[in-house]
C-alpha cells in the first residue's frame, strides 16, 4: 500500500491505515500509522477497536455518524479524510510523540471520545 502524505506546521508525514478483523468475535481494528518523513522506525500507531460488518467493513473507514458534545451535532467520521489524519498527529503529539521517538500504540476511540464524540456505538458486540 502506498503511504499518504500530509503536512502539519511544516512538518512531512506519511501515513496509512490498515485493518484486521476477527471473525469469531466479530470485532475489528483499523490502525493508522503515521511517520514523521525520515523516521520509518518511530511511528505514531493509533488503534481503533470497533465492531466489524460484513456490509460496510470497519465503520471508520468510510464514514460513520458519531454525535459530537461539543458542537452539539452528529459528524460522519472517516479516518480516510485528512481531518482526522492531522487530530492523530496533535493527539500523539499531546501524548509525547514527536515523530522521532517510540511510543506504544494509543487507543483510537479514546483520541475522538478527547475530540467531544460519543463512541459508544462502535464498541464490540459482546456476546
Amino acid at each position: 500500500m502506498k503511504l499518504r502524505r500530509i503536512t502539519i506546521n511544516e512538518n512531512v508525514y506519511l501515513y496509512k491505515m490498515q485493518g484486521e478483523v476477527h471473525l469469531v468475535t466479530e470485532d475489528s481494528v483499523l490502525s493508522v500509522k503515521i511517520f514523521l518523513k525520515y523516521y520509518k522506525l518511530t511511528p505514531l500507531v493509533l488503534n481503533f477497536h470497533t465492531w466489524d460488518d460484513p456490509i460496510i467493513g470497519f465503520p471508520l473507514n468510510n464514514g460513520f455518524p458519531l454525535f459530537n458534545s461539543l458542537s452539539g451535532e452528529e459528524e460522519k467520521i472517516n479516518l480516510n479524510r485528512p481531518k482526522y489524519i492531522r487530530e492523530c498527529i496533535l493527539y500523539g503529539e499531546k501524548e509525547g510523540w514527536n515523530g522521532k521517538n517510540k511510543l506504544g500504540p494509543l487507543d483510537g476511540l479514546k483520541m475522538l471520545e478527547d475530540l467531544g464524540y460519543d463512541t459508544s456505538v462502535l464498541l464490540p458486540k459482546t456476546k
